[in-house]
């Protein structure tokens, strides 16, 4: 048995090789046989994928490629009629046969000049010969076995007068397709109702004389012919002045040969590689060519909805929501098979015409806003397009904030770096406004040469997650550009850095800035708080002068390194005084109403005398409850000490309010009267963030407030009150960022000190930026109770 195709597939060839008659069967299963066709249900996920017309044209394609092939090598053709009428439907289908073998006839020559042994006639022709047609028709008409001859021979006539009448056959057989014996039958109809497996069986039988002792009429039918190919060869041309036939009976090795090699060219080459396929194609796939007609006329129609109104550069989710119109508008008026493929090459017009210079950058910020400009680079020296311009990433989302003693707010620029974030936003704005107070220097990197580098933390990568999606950044983008407007307040960006003078950042901490301040500031109120407060020895022995720590200090990080930056900010306004109770926080923008007070905070202490060492020492202790100022015994006072807290949160759009518990807004009554107190504050964990209560949210949607400042108005009492600040931003594995201070900060008395926390947190691994989830955000990340205590005040 031959095989040149897998049994299963919808167009195959079998053979079956006689070795002791030498003749070779070839049998085609293809797409115009009925029973193929019933198979093509099985298909069903391919066809409906696909389509029906795609698929079949495919089908019908390979099959018509496979019935070319056998009139190329074979001597007799037997074509079968499953009626008892001819199908004129062989006529079409016989001159495409004809046109596509004379486009062929070339490249034919060539695959057949690598056959070693190939008769010359062959090659000359391309074929064998111009195989002889015979026609069987597998149901009988309703005659009489007397009549059925006759019957036969006018069929002869009639099939003979029509392939005449065509052109399917003519003179010259070598110019047509096949050839039809003329003074032979070529007619033959079946004598009895038979399915096709038992009439193949017959012949089979018939053929090799198994089990079968009784000659059959097809037998002979077929054997008259194939004993002439066999003995002299056919000569069907007619006329006078014809010359003679080329037939060609070649070696069996070399017929196995030159039939695998035809046959993998008429199976691999590509629909548009030669002319003959690409006429092959047209002819057959007329629905496929009107589909492609259509869908050309239609894309370019889609292209201009695509580049209708289009900015200089646009994000991809804008990208993909034109592409979507151009696609559902060439979907809407394309027809036919050729859809999908157009889609794909309207795809691909998209793309180009948007990669070519409209790409938008969309770098996240660290908030998770995409960057707005064209596609570029940040430095000069990257390694990148050298035709990208050099730009800083800017998103085009502005927030509201306060600077670091909270007088003063200002517009700033999404922040795409930790030290902007952090440090460089309020280094801008202090130059208007806390430049006059004194700030608290916290522990920072002092290189001892120019040449320093950030130190290498082993097993963290240091590198930036943002588990965000696009969508939702842009989404995000929306609601938060919804603030002040941009008049409203001064925009501080990171293109201001290079417009400030390029001071030490000590010197900007442990001095008086020279700058005047826009607010009004009450000169008696500032102390001269030099000396009177103390803060914890940080030896400058113990840390690295050469490396850097990458990120921000916390509980984990490895011992001797420091950040070259703080991201924290200690300031202290000035006396104790600049708070009313009753009036509240009068000079700080922002708050919401009934909401800019401090919390009261009574913390009864007992002063212990000690004479004995010769010096004024006085020791203050925490007692735990509350009373009035009296002598319980000799040497000992018990009295109350009122200081006043506040932790203070400021959403995106700079709306500000205290919180009177953790979880809870400040709200005072309409007289300023504050019933809350600080206890709670200072003895449970505060929510790092909370739902932001604007008066005005988009569909709905809160904002997310962060905790930004600590408020702190200290007594007049011989007591020092302190501050040891630890935040966890989320949860755990989540490290606790400190300040670096290896004790308390103490704070001077009767005085009024404001900590400003981080505006983000970044560790060796990754940056915490605020919850998305409204719901979860207050459980999001805390600031550790323990932040704020009193201790001892010792004179000696």
């Amino acid at each position: 048995m031959l095989q040149f195709t897998k049994i299963d597939e919808e167009s195959s060839i079998e053979g079956y090789f006689c070795s002791k008659k030498k003749v070779l069967f070839l049998y085609s299963y293809n797409i115009y046989d009925t029973n193929t066709l019933a198979m093509l249900d099985k298909h069903e996920d391919t066809l409906f994928e696909k389509g029906f017309l795609h698929y079949f044209s495919n089908l019908r394609d390979t099959s018509t490629r496979h019935l070319l092939f056998l009139f190329l090598v074979s001597h007799i053709c037997v074509v079968t009629n499953a009626s008892s009428s001819f199908d004129l439907n062989y006529i079409q289908l016989f001159k495409t046969l004809d046109s596509v073998r004379a486009k062929l006839q070339g490249s034919i020559a060539e695959v057949l000049k690598t056959v070693p042994g190939l008769p010359k006639d062959w090659l000359t022709l391309g074929r064998l010969c111009s195989p002889r047609v015979l026609f069987y028709f597998e149901q009988r008409p309703p005659v009489l076995d007397e009549n059925l001859k006759s019957l036969q021979h006018l069929m002869e006539d009639q099939i003979y007068r029509l392939l005449r009448k065509c052109r399917v056959i003519t003179n010259v057989c070598t110019n047509s397709l096949f050839a039809i014996p003329s003074n032979q039958e070529f007619v033959f109809f079946k004598p009895r109702q038979q399915d096709r497996f038992t009439f193949l069986l017959e012949l089979l039988n018939d053929t090799f004389e198994i089990g079968n002792e009784c000659p059959s009429d097809f037998r002979e039918f077929l054997s008259q012919h194939i004993t002439l190919a066999q003995t002299e060869g056919f000569s069907d041309n007619v006329g006078r002045h014809v010359g003679p036939s080329i037939f060609v009976l070649p070696p069996a090795r070399v017929w196995f040969d030159a039939a695998f090699k035809l046959f993998d060219f008429f199976t691999n080459s590509p629909a548009n590689g030669s002319k003959g396929f690409q006429l092959l194609r047209s002819i057959l796939d007329v629905e496929g060519q009107f589909s492609e007609a259509r869908c050309l006329k239609v894309l370019p129609l889609a292209l201009a909805a695509y580049q209708e109104n289009l900015p200089s550069h646009y994000s991809s989710q804008y990208h993909e929501n034109k592409k979507t119109q151009a696609k559902a508008l060439l979907s809407s008026h394309g027809r036919g098979p050729a859809v999908q493929k157009f889609l794909g090459r309207l795809d691909t017009e998209c793309d180009r015409f948007w990669r070519n210079g409209r790409r938008m950058c969309e770098f996240p910020s660290i908030i998770g806003n995409p960057c707005i400009q064209p596609v570029h680079k940040v430095h000069a020296e990257e390694n990148s397009d050298s035709k990208l311009p050099v730009l800083p990433h800017m998103s085009g989302v502005r927030y509201v904030s306060a600077c670091s003693c909270g007088r003063r707010q200002a517009n700033r620029e999404d922040p795409y770096d930790v030290e902007y974030a952090n440090y460089g936003f309020y280094r801008l704005i202090e130059e208007e406004c806390c430049g006059r107070l004194r700030h608290v220097t916290f522990p920072i990197f002092k290189p001892s040469s120019d040449h320093f580098e950030p130190a290498n933390l082993k097993g963290a990568s240091k590198s930036m997650h943002f588990a965000r999606d696009v969508e939702k950044l842009i989404t995000g983008t929306e609601d938060l550009s919804l603030g002040p407007d941009e008049n409203e307040f001064p925009a501080l960006s990171v293109d201001h850095l290079s417009q400030v003078a390029a001071d030490d950042h000590e010197e900007s901490q442990t001095s008086l800035g020279k700058g005047e301040t826009t607010e009004a500031i009450d000169e008696d109120n500032i102390m001269e708080i030099a000396g009177t407060h103390e803060l914890p020895a940080v030896s400058t022995k113990d840390f690295s002068t050469t490396e850097y720590l990458p990120c921000m200090l916390h509980v984990n990080s490895p011992s001797g390194i420091l950040p070259r930056y703080s991201s924290w900010s200690l300031v202290c306004l000035g006396s104790s005084s600049l708070y009313s109770h009753n009036a509240g926080l009068s000079d700080q923008p922002g708050f919401l109403a009934g909401s800019g007070f401090l919390l009261p905070w009574d913390i009864p202490v007992r002063l212990q005398h000690n004479e004995s060492n010769g010096l004024d020492g006085r020791r203050a202790h925490n007692l735990g409850y509350s009373g009035k100022g009296k002598r319980v015994k000799q040497g000992q006072h018990e009295f109350t000490v009122k200081i006043f807290i506040g932790v203070e949160y400021e959403c995106p759009r700079g709306h500000r309010f205290m919180s009177s518990s953790p979880g809870r807004i400040l709200k005072a009554t309409g007289a300023g009267l504050v019933k809350d107190s600080a206890q709670l504050i200072t003895q449970n964990d505060v929510p790092l963030y909370l739902p932001c209560p604007c008066p005005y949210n988009r569909g709905g949607k809160a904002l997310i407030a962060q905790l930004m400042r600590l408020h702190v108005v200290t007594p007049k009492a011989a007591v020092h009150v302190t501050i040891d600040p630890k935040v966890r931003p989320a949860p755990p594995p989540c490290p606790e960022f400190v300040t670096g201070f290896t004790e308390p900060i103490q704070l001077s008395p009767s005085s009024y000190w404001i900590l400003r926390f981080p505006y983000v947190y970044e560790d060796e691994n990754q940056i915490y930026t605020h919850p998305k989830e409204n719901a979860r955000a207050a459980q999001h990340g805390y600031l550790l109770k323990g932040t704020c205590g009193v201790m001892e005040f010792a004179n000696e």
